[in-house]
């Protein structure tokens, strides 16, 4: 049986009616995803310096890390998005303020450090349709303390009022540096809320939440040993609460996911070679919260996230975002197939 049979379009129907009326809060490294398309046929040299230059003929900006996450659960009908992080003040920071101010989150914790902090921006050039080498910024960031514990008091103050709290974690200088991540720890343990982590880096983990993370991820944290079909790392902290339950994405060969004393292997949706895999992961792990704040089990809850990030992998050149019409049409056309 087709594990997709799991889930039906009134099932998604009821999710998509449901978090209209839910409260997220979503913790992390807020990126600028900037694609700068090059004009090859433009040749020109500096005046200044006799270097070769490059036409930019278009550029976009998208929300990356965290704030992909905050614009696909918007996209997917979250009434409510609060954001918790940091940017700098700069010209990419005033751009991903103001694209999450147009999507309706409360941005209010959303904090400009003034030193030491600049916008984490993925500056990607395109040239004849391909991306060339990268030019990142915010790779360097020192946390305050006055930053530090501006958030975590707001977060304390707020967190009882939310469904859901989202962790994201991909800059190793990011805002998971320093105590942060002891107090926010603190903040989890203190209260009945769920959440949910993502964290990239092996030295950052959070107990007492679900885990989403990838299989490379999964194998450098040392949770995952290849070759052995019980797991017994995973199970154990499973078993031991340190982690509620586990989602471990494959890419090409889908989820696995670990529940108690159970294993559930998940197939990609479909066999589509995809086109851009950027922000595949955050679609995947804004899926699984839509799933997890409307009730459903954890196997339904990643069955969303799987079409969730089938559909934003399809799409080049932008960090990709999901809508409910499309999860539902990506639903039928494999439950028909």
């Amino acid at each position: 049986m087709n594990i997709y049979h799991k889930l039906s379009i009134n099932d998604l129907k009821d999710v998509f009616s449901k978090i209209k009326s839910k409260k997220v809060a979503v913790i992390g490294d807020f990126c600028l995803d900037a694609y700068w398309f090059i004009n090859s046929n433009f040749n020109a040299l500096s005046l200044e310096t006799g270097l070769s230059v490059n036409h930019v003929e278009k550029q976009n900006y998208f929300p990356g890390g965290a704030a992909n996450i905050v614009n696909n659960l918007k996209s997917l009908g979250v009434g409510n998005v609060d954001v918790y992080g940091v940017i700098g003040n700069d010209p990419f920071g005033n751009e991903l303020s103001r694209q999450l101010n147009q999507i309706n989150c409360n941005t209010k914790n959303l904090l400009i450090q003034n030193v030491d902090w600049n916008t984490h921006t993925y500056s990607k050039p395109i040239l004849n349709g391909n991306e060339i080498n990268r030019m990142d910024f915010g790779v360097n960031n020192s946390l305050l303390n006055d930053t530090e514990d501006k958030l975590i008091h707001a977060l304390k103050k707020n967190i009882n009022d939310y469904d859901l709290a989202i962790i994201n974690q991909q800059i190793t200088k990011g805002l998971h540096q320093n105590s942060f991540p002891t107090k926010l720890q603190e903040v989890i343990d203190a209260t009945n809320v769920d959440f949910i982590s993502d964290c990239r880096n092996k030295e950052v983990e959070y107990s007492n939440t679900f885990l989403k993370t990838n299989i490379h991820e999964a194998i450098q944290k040392g949770l995952f040993i290849e070759g052995d079909s019980d797991q017994p790392i995973i199970q154990k902290k499973i078993d031991e609460g340190f982690y509620k339950k586990i989602v471990i994405s494959q890419e090409s060969k889908g989820c696995l996911v670990f529940s108690e004393k159970e294993i559930i292997e998940i197939p990609v949706p479909r066999n589509v070679k995809p086109k851009d895999t950027v922000g595949g992961g955050d679609s995947l792990l804004t899926g699984i919260s839509i799933g997890l704040i409307s009730g459903c089990d954890m196997i339904q809850s990643t069955l969303i996230g799987c079409l969730s990030a089938f559909v934003t992998i399809q799409k080049p050149f932008q960090t990709g975002t999901v809508n409910p019409d499309e999860i539902m049409l990506s639903l039928k056309q494999i439950i028909n197939q």
